[in-house]
Order: C-alpha cells, then structure tokens, then sequence
C-alpha cells in the first residue's frame, strides 16, 4: 500500500497529473470518480470542496488543481529530476511554463472549444490571454 493517491476520472484534466505520476516511477494508488456522483459524494467533497478532480492525497497532505499537483509531485520526489532545483536560474522558466499551461492555454483553449471566439479589442483587453491566437503566437 502506498501513502499516495490521485482522484481522478479518465476523461478529465487527472491525465496531466497520471501522466507525471508515471513519469516520477513512485507507487500511487487510483482512485476512479464518477461526474456527479462519487466526485459530489461526501467522502471526496472532504477532499476537495469544489468535487473536481484531480486531486491527490500525500500522507497528510492534499494537492488539488493540476498545475499545483504537477509542481508539488516534482518538489516532493526531486530525485526525479523533473523540476529545476529551487533557487536556481531555470525556476522562474519552469513557474511560467507550467502556470501558463493552465491558466491562458487553458482558459483561450476551453473558451474557442465552447463558441466564445469573440476577438473584439474589448474582449481581448479584458481576457487575461487576449486571444488564441495571442496564446499560440507565445507557445
């Protein structure tokens, strides 16, 4: 048994998170959850309030989100390697790449997914990514 556990449903953003679990090569335990039922069932609201996944449970601890998944997973087993060392030059990079991939890479993603392409200088203004395009053109 290990003292590692990801909640997660396979059609959800958990993928990014089991993907870096695999990556660390450490055992975890999966914890499968259904949309609308065991993800707003009490037992997982105690872990995550909001019944979203993913989220993991670390000996004490509770990480949800997955940006913040990926980061505490790559400080808490740094032998892994897949984490600049803190305090080193290549952190600032690291911040800004993952955070970018789940706020504007996300956010300009979801948004053209759902119909809401509206590129008027207003919109733009008021969207923290401008625009796909805007998001693109930095990847």
């Amino acid at each position: 048994m290990t003292d590692l556990t990801l909640y997660t449903n396979p059609m959800s953003r958990g993928r990014t998170a089991r993907h870096l679990m695999e990556e660390l090569g450490v055992p975890y335990q999966t914890e499968i959850l259904d949309f609308g039922t065991t993800m707003k069932a009490p037992a997982f609201l105690a872990i995550n309030p909001m019944g979203k996944v993913p989220a993991i449970h670390h000996g004490d601890m509770v990480v949800t989100e997955s940006a913040a998944i990926c980061a505490y997973l790559a400080d808490a087993f740094p032998e892994s390697g897949l984490a600049p060392a803190p305090g080193s030059l290549e952190r600032g990079a690291y911040y800004r790449w993952l955070f970018f991939g789940a706020g504007p890479v996300e956010a300009a993603v979801t948004n053209v997914a759902m119909g809401m392409t509206d590129d008027s200088p207003q919109t733009k203004q008021r969207l923290g990514y401008g625009a796909l395009a805007d998001v693109m053109d930095t990847l």
